[in-house]
């Protein structure tokens, strides 16, 4: 949460914390647009857009980018990492339903 907009900061914490204390800034915040970073590291519009404005990896589900120009751009960087985590995904898919068929 290093990198995040003031409303997903103050809406984490508001969350978490049982008192009315961040009432009045969730309020402030409320308007402000969510902000993401573009998985790019070359991103002409530095990185910084609007959460939906993004578009994301659909094999893995983990980066996120700008635009489509910027995923294709970034491919090769991405590419192992994306391979990796679909693995590990349909590993993780596959476990759940050899557990669902054992629990029937």
């Amino acid at each position: 949460m290093v990198n995040t907009d003031d409303h997903t900061l103050v809406s984490f914490f508001r969350k978490r914390i049982t008192c009315s204390c961040l009432d009045k800034k969730h309020k402030e915040v409320k308007s402000i647009k969510k902000m993401g970073l573009c998985n790019n590291k070359k991103c002409p519009l530095g990185g910084k857009v609007e959460r939906s404005k993004m578009v994301y990896c659909t094999r893995c589900s983990v980066a996120y980018y700008c635009s489509r120009d910027c995923q294709e751009a970034a491919w090769s960087d991405h590419r192992e990492v994306c391979k990796k985590r679909a693995e590990q995904n349909a590993k993780f898919e596959q476990e759940m339903r050899i557990r669902d068929q054992n629990s029937m």
